[in-house]
């Protein structure tokens, strides 16, 4: 996309930022090594005064944190500084940008990591004129990786393309290289990129004398970001990468993605042979996944046989694939698979999925017997399993035939469980925001779009945050113009149901009913809802933390062991260690797991809409999930955190900023590897 710069910026500013850049950018004023050592950050957290400015964040007093920026304690100056990243106010901007020239490396680089968390392009040039060129003895590379990120994230095209046009970093500045490769990554995640900036990660990637870090990085542009596609020569170049890659699985599974971009021959090429050798299933998830742009007939040869494989998340992977890319000549074939393949023991998510393509694509008129088979063999399952989950996926599986509307409910809303019930609701949202709602129930479509708004209306009515929650967007359906339906009383009704749920806990169902009855009411949306401050964090249970505690977590599967970051998230650290002291963590089960993405838990509902009558902050630090096994707080929007948290599957580069880093897995990652929806906690054990 091109970016329009303010109209302020004359060309003669242009050039000198790209001369700051690129050549002699200002260098702090030289301190001498008394100087230097004279501010120290220690985040001692039984220290009141660092207490102090934890909590300020906490409750999100952004003007006494200004405060603070100025203070003579180097740490009280970093913690003001780094609380903005979790703020995000851009207020605060003509008061961080004093400090990239703060005598200590820490507070400089706190300030910089906050200018780009804002996201507000007023700080650009103040970042570009803080990047130390003239460092010949490597000592600010950590600031200047953490700046040119930032200018990532909130700096212009220009600025892209002049951070691109870089080619002096050797291979041994790691630190800059990976600065260099995340700023491109955080253009991209803005839409923001240039052909340059594209062969450039493409060269990155490709070269071993680059630092694994950094091509990490440049693989993950090349997956993620969006609009473009590697030609056919940068499509060599990134299968020579995946090749060469293969100690580094994290490296494999990104440019896994990124081929799957290229619809070239070389880029088929390669996964069509590696698909049949790769011994990480993260990666043949991803191969899987990236086959989806080439030529049907030959993918689905290579993709059918990982339906058994023993792993269940590649199982699972190859079988989810048919429902998005499979057509309408095989409907017939995908419920066959497991009979076809003479292996009955396929897990039961992946036979749910086959099922589910099978629904989508065959047709009524010409094979009205295998539809209604597969039909009845849903919901056959459905009342077969004894895992809600699994019950969940049935009821989705059923919305790719809309006339399943009546039974989804029925079974659905009387269903013991949450996770079902909530199922449920999303099954139905399904069927109303069908595309060819009108074409597809004919002549009954004005009776089925009053008997489905009648569902919504009982969900409301039920109360159950989780179920009004999945209805969000259900009565806003363009097609279906909802609003000639209702009248002054049943919008009261709406408001009367609003002011029966609990806040902050049932957060999610009350923006949905909210902004509900703004659609009725025809007024905009509200805003985005902004918690207020009603968790303090609980210091007293701080006071017994130390480098050492660990968190085991008891499976059937095996134990987890984390250890915790409580510089990074105090309250984050704190709330979860109260409810594993408690016992509130015993016996929840692991109610989302994604293939290669995330393992989910804490939900006391156990359908991912439950909370406690509480919130938590986000809390932004200068922690990256570049890794597997990362512990990260779920949430529903800024502030919003409470029970529920996640571990991830590998690096998840685009979950960096916005959630919470609590803590890491220390051992036990093979059973992270292993869980499935249903997979219970017996017990969570700290380690003091």
């Amino acid at each position: 996309m091109s970016i329009h710069l303010p109209g302020f910026v004359q060309k003669s500013t242009l050039f000198m930022l790209c001369f700051l850049l690129l050549q002699t950018a200002c260098t702090p004023p030289e301190s001498s090594e008394k100087e230097q050592k004279k501010g120290v950050v220690n985040l001692d957290l039984r220290n009141k005064q660092v207490q102090k400015l934890y909590n300020l964040r906490d409750e999100h007093k952004a003007d006494s944190l200004k405060l603070y920026l100025g203070d003579k304690d180097a740490t009280l100056r970093y913690l003001a500084a780094l609380s903005f990243a979790s703020l995000r106010d851009s207020n605060a901007i003509d008061a961080l940008v004093p400090l990239l020239r703060d005598a200590v490396e820490d507070v400089r680089n706190a300030a910089a990591f906050s200018l780009g968390q804002i996201g507000n392009v007023k700080a650009e040039k103040a970042l570009i004129q803080a990047f130390v060129a003239t460092d010949s003895l490597s000592q600010h590379q950590r600031l200047n990786a953490i700046i040119l990120e930032a200018i990532g994230k909130c700096g212009t095209l220009t600025s892209l393309k002049n951070i691109a046009a870089v080619s002096t970093y050797q291979p041994s500045d790691t630190l800059l290289l990976e600065g260099q490769c995340r700023a491109i990554y955080r253009f991209g995640r803005r839409n923001i990129t240039d052909p340059e900036a594209t062969a450039k990660m493409v060269n990155y990637v490709a070269n071993e004398r680059i630092p694994a870090p950094a091509r990490l990085m440049a693989a993950h542009y090349l997956a993620r970001t969006q609009n473009i596609a590697p030609d056919s020569a940068q499509a060599v170049l990134m299968a020579a990468a995946f090749v060469r890659a293969n100690e580094n699985p994290d490296i494999r599974m990104a440019l896994a993605t990124a081929l799957g971009k290229s619809v070239t021959r070389p880029a088929f090429a390669i996964l069509s042979k590696v698909i049949k050798s790769e011994q990480d299933w993260r990666v043949k998830c991803n191969i899987i996944n990236a086959l989806a742009k080439f030529e049907y007939d030959t993918i689905r040869s290579l993709v059918v046989p990982f339906v058994a494989d023993p792993n269940q998340h590649i199982s699972r992977t190859a079988a989810t694939f048919f429902i998005a890319n499979g057509q309408a000549k095989d409907g017939d074939f995908y419920w066959r698979i497991p009979t076809n393949m003479g292996n009955p023991n396929i897990p039961v998510l992946s036979q749910i999925a086959l099922l589910q393509a099978s629904n989508k694509f065959l047709s009524g008129k010409t094979t009205p017997e295998s539809k209604d088979y597969v039909n009845y063999r849903i919901k056959e399952l459905f009342q077969q399993s004894k895992n809600p989950y699994e019950r969940a996926a049935c009821l989705t599986a059923l919305t790719e035939f809309g006339w399943n509307y009546r039974w989804i409910h029925d079974k659905g809303f009387n269903d013991a469980h949450p996770a079902v019930k909530s199922g449920a609701v999303e099954a139905l949202l399904t069927i109303i925001k069908k595309p060819n709602f009108y074409a597809f129930f004919g002549e009954a479509a004005k009776g089925v779009r009053r008997e489905l708004y009648y569902y919504l209306r009982e969900v409301i009515a039920s109360g159950d945050a989780g179920m009004i929650a999945a209805s969000a967007g259900g009565f806003r359906t363009e097609a279906l113009n909802y609003r000639t339906l209702r009248d002054t009383a049943r919008v009261q009704d709406f408001k009367t149901a609003l002011g029966k749920l609990k806040m902050p806990r049932d957060v999610e169902a009350y923006v949905a009913l909210d902004d509900a009855i703004a659609y009725f009411e025809e007024r905009p949306s509200p805003p985005p809802y902004q918690p207020k401050w009603n968790h303090p964090i609980d210091w007293n249970r701080m006071k017994v933390v130390t480098p050492q505690t660990t968190v085991n977590i008891e499976t059937a599967k095996g134990n987890i062991t984390l250890e915790l970051y409580p510089e990074w998230a105090p309250g984050s650290v704190a709330n979860f260690l109260d409810l594993a002291g408690t016992g509130f963590l015993n016996g929840k089960t692991f109610h989302r797991v994604v293939p290669n993405f995330v393992v989910q838990a804490g939900c006391p509902r156990g359908d991912g809409y439950g909370a406690l009558d509480y919130t938590i902050r986000s809390e932004i630090g200068l922690a990256w999930y570049d890794q597997e096994g990362y512990l990260g707080m779920a949430s529903a929007g800024p502030d919003t955190e409470g029970t529920q948290f996640f571990v991830t599957h590998s690096p998840t580069p685009h979950l960096d900023g916005n959630y919470t880093i609590f803590g890491k897995v220390k051992s036990g990652m093979e059973v992270i590897h292993q869980l499935q929806p249903g997979d219970v906690i017996d017990r969570v054990n700290i380690v003091y």
